[in-house]
């Protein structure tokens, strides 16, 4: 997918920071993990972090994983795709504006459809909608009501928060090779990212999804 643009722009930190040997994500999920039956829950050597948080993982006792939380950009992505996306309920999402910003839309083609016979027709429909879009809203038409012309394939931008628990719970579910092309893409890059800043917490989903 040439046009996704996945980005994780923030995520929870420390305030006191404890050295650079676990990533603070990791820490702070494997203290909240430890505080529940022990007293000493605070500067845990990182082999105790990732001992805590495989061990609650694979307890199931992932209610802590819901004290970190994940924020992405996404971009160039089709109505198709943010409607998955925006289904994950324990979610908060920003998605960009079809009533207030002034839309030249773009459109996602699938592969199957462009490598097809129907990649012209397919192509036409999409720039008439786009003309006929653009000239309602030159002729006074509020863009709230000619975006009823603009199919599923426009391209759209979406903020996207997760805590821990709900990321993994959305990356297992949609990271499969038996999820939907565009969703998958997007999930895989956002556990790529997720990893990097909190390697022991999404360490058995990069296994099982990438390596």
């Amino acid at each position: 997918m040439e046009k996704l643009k996945v980005k994780l722009i923030s995520y929870s930190m420390l305030v006191e920071k404890k050295g650079n040997d676990v990533k603070d994500p990791d820490r702070i999920v494997a203290e909240s993990g430890a505080i529940s039956h022990s007293k000493e829950f605070k500067d845990l050597s990182s082999d105790k972090v990732e001992h805590l948080i495989n061990l609650l993982r694979d307890l199931g006792h992932e209610s802590v994983f819901e004290h970190v939380s994940f924020t992405f950009s996404i971009e160039g992505i089709s109505r198709v795709c943010s409607h998955q996306l925006v289904r994950h309920r324990m979610a908060s999402f920003t998605q960009q504006s079809q009533r207030y910003v002034p839309l030249d839309p773009d459109f996602i083609v699938p592969e199957s459809i462009n490598n097809s016979e129907f990649k012209d027709d397919f192509l036409r429909i999409l720039e008439e909608s786009r003309d006929l879009y653009k000239k309602m809203v030159q002729a006074g038409i509020k863009k709230e009501d000619a975006r009823f012309i603009l199919p599923q394939a426009v391209e759209t931008k979406i903020i996207v928060t997760m805590n821990g628990r709900e990321l993994r719970h959305f990356i297992n579910l949609r990271a499969g090779k038996e999820a939907q092309w565009e969703i998958r893409a997007v999930a895989l890059e956002m556990l790529k990212q997720a990893h990097k800043v909190s390697p022991i917490l999404f360490d058995d989903l990069y296994k099982k999804f990438i390596d």
